[in-house]
């Protein structure tokens, strides 16, 4: 046998780790790589839905049940590797010309809750209450890039959105524990329901700060809408709820004693809380008026409110017409004693400094204002 020196047998054992090394650098270049597949079309074919068209029936109470399924048979590719399949939705008509990417799976269905397909409808821009049709279909690709994309048949959807905007809510008291007492509705008499002050940062929270009637049989409770006592807002065993959510009537809201109080309504996490205001360091005044570009007067004099006469602390307009502009409250019909804020329709205007130009848009409206504590509210009309 013939021997190898010591100098072969390390340029041999060299050789050999450098070829393992490139083997392995070649490797793992090759696996960064997306692969590449020769597909050929003649010998391929797409996915098939085979859901059926349907008529779907949205509404909010079954906002969370299952709404539609969407079933397809595999895509059939002349070549063996994993198939990703895109949902695709149109409104109807529009030959997908401009379609929205719902999901991308590796399933054969893919489903939608009663709220999601409303929404999936909202986006396409059918109209709320109206009848109108979706289609579906089914994209399929090989590859992360969407190589080698077919389109299956569509199916229809014919549904009827419902708007997922809830309304702005406001609130007005009636009882005898309040101005126009059990009166319900008469906004032009002398003591109409009294709005509550929506906080212009949260729809769902307001205040009122006022006099109240306390002990005995003196009660309250809230409307939405004056003139109408349905929904009504009032206690739920120590919470407050609506006749809507409740199914019946709530009960009665109260204070223990006659005097002035802040009432802090909740109507999203339904609560209530009323806490007695110290009113006796509070001025009293003989005038309070609007004034501004946005009011009948403009800048050069007051348009006069109403003081209440259950309440010295409370003033109101009904039926004012306003046009685009600014505005502010003003007492003794002189400078420098007015209030301004920086928010429109709501909020709590002070008279530190000199107070910002309340904005107005045009409109007709009913005004509330507290000068106890500057809180305002303008109601639309019609």
């Amino acid at each position: 046998m013939k021997k190898l020196n010591l100098y072969t047998v390390m340029k041999k054992i060299s050789i050999l780790m450098f070829a393992f090394i490139a083997l392995l650098c070649f490797n793992a270049c090759v696996e960064d790589e997306e692969p590449t597949f020769v597909v050929q079309n003649e010998q391929s074919e797409g996915p098939l839905v085979v859901s059926a068209s349907s008529n779907v029936t949205l509404t909010k109470d079954t906002a969370d049940n299952l709404g539609f399924t969407l079933v397809w048979e595999d895509a059939g590719y002349n070549v063996n590797t994993p198939i990703s399949y895109s949902i695709e939705a149109a409104a109807a008509g529009t030959d997908f010309a401009s379609p929205t990417e719902v999901a991308v799976t590796t399933d054969r269905f893919y489903s939608w809750t009663i709220g999601e397909l409303n929404g999936l409808a909202l986006t396409l821009e059918l109209e709320p209450d109206n009848e109108a049709s979706m289609e579906l279909r089914v994209v399929s690709s090989l590859g992360t890039n969407g190589g080698a994309a077919i389109v299956s048949n569509s199916i229809a959807l014919t549904v009827t959105p419902y708007s997922t905007v809830v309304p702005q809510k406001d609130l007005f008291l009636v009882g005898s524990a309040t101005a126009p007492g059990w009166n319900n509705g008469d906004q032009a008499g002398q003591h109409p329901n009294t709005a509550l002050v929506r906080d212009p940062n949260n729809e769902n929270l307001f205040k009122f700060t006022g006099w109240f009637l306390g002990g005995g049989d003196n009660a309250f409770k809230l409307l939405e809408t004056p003139g109408f006592w349905q929904p009504q807002w009032g206690d739920d065993g120590g919470s407050i709820t609506s006749s809507d959510i409740l199914g019946g009537d709530p009960g009665v809201l109260s204070v223990a004693a006659d005097g002035y109080y802040e009432i802090t309504v909740d109507i999203e996490n339904f609560t209530f809380e009323a806490n007695s205001f110290d009113a006796s360091a509070s001025a009293s005044y003989a005038t309070i008026g609007i004034i501004g570009d946005s009011t009948p007067n403009g800048w050069d004099s007051d348009t006069d409110m109403t003081q209440s006469t259950f309440n010295e602390h409370l003033w109101y307009i009904i039926d004012i017409t306003l046009t685009d502009g600014e505005m502010k409250f003003r007492h003794s019909d002189d400078w420098p004693g007015n209030w301004g804020a920086d928010t429109a329709i709501s909020g709590q205007a002070t008279t530190d400094g000199n107070p910002p130009n309340i904005p107005v848009t045009a409109g007709t409206y009913d005004i509330w204002f507290s000068d106890l504590d500057g809180r305002f509210i303008f109601i639309p009309k019609g």
